[in-house]
């Protein structure tokens, strides 16, 4: 279950418990299961997790003191970013399946054949929700970011200085295979990004932005793939080249 720091920090007593608001009350009793004395893992979303026993009257109890958390976790590094032209469909899904892996960062984008507005209309607190039940059910000790949506050109004038960006092309002339080019990108970056076209793919202008800030083009297979399919395969390519890079040190 997670509960931000913030509030296990504001709002713990000096029992160690704290009380549950009715979303969280129905997630544990309907969902869950769970009665008065079953215990269950509580993360904050930035490396801790505490053992917590279920009370009768709505509220948990910390099994050990808010400073020595059962256990905690350094995040991982180069953060795993995906930048997402957002479709029409299957974006929810995406979300739950990339927080699962492990993405760190996500980036909605607009892009020259987008079918969605850049206004906002409750889309990002619908997707945190999504989020947070993805972290919950894979019991990730860190939450993972989805930011603002906005315009293609304007995120990679925004990209850090010490990130590697390549764009997902479905049709190349001369291929660069996505794992060839992770496996190419510099040991000092902190980020790693791709990013993950509409349904039409990348317009000319586009491309040519691509190569005007840097970044590269590559393939994530031979197939043409959808886009929320393509986020999905695009994650799980990056967290296997972090987890065998760390693996080679």
């Amino acid at each position: 279950m997670l509960i931000k720091t913030e509030r296990l920090e504001a709002n713990l007593g000096i029992d160690r418990c704290i009380s549950l608001n009715p979303d969280e009350i129905h997630y544990l009793k309907r969902v869950l299961r769970l009665r008065s004395g079953d215990l269950i893992s509580i993360v904050d979303g930035v490396g801790h997790i505490w053992e917590a026993m279920l009370h009768e009257e709505n509220s948990l109890h910390l099994c050990s003191p808010i400073d020595c958390p059962a256990d905690e976790q350094a995040l991982s590094t180069p953060l795993i970013c995906l930048a997402v032209t957002v479709p029409k469909r299957g974006f929810d899904e995406f979300l739950r399946m990339s927080c699962e892996i492990g993405v760190d960062i996500i980036q909605p984008l607009v892009s020259d054949r987008s079918v969605v507005r850049i206004e906002g209309d409750g889309r990002i607190s619908r997707w945190e929700g999504i989020i947070r039940e993805a972290v919950e059910q894979s019991e990730r000790l860190w939450k993972p970011e989805i930011r603002s949506i906005v315009d293609v050109k304007n995120w990679l004038r925004d990209l850090p200085s010490k990130s590697a960006c390549a764009f997902a092309s479905p049709r190349l002339v001369r291929p660069i295979d996505s794992q060839l080019w992770m496996m190419k990108s510099k040991k000092e970056i902190n980020q790693m990004w791709i990013a993950i076209g509409p349904e039409g793919g990348w317009t000319l202008k586009e491309q040519l932005l691509v190569k005007e800030f840097g970044c590269h083009e590559v393939q994530l297979g031979e197939s043409i793939l959808r886009t929320s399919t393509a986020a999905v395969v695009a994650t799980q390519l990056m967290v296997d080249w972090r987890r065998n890079s760390s693996l080679c040190i």
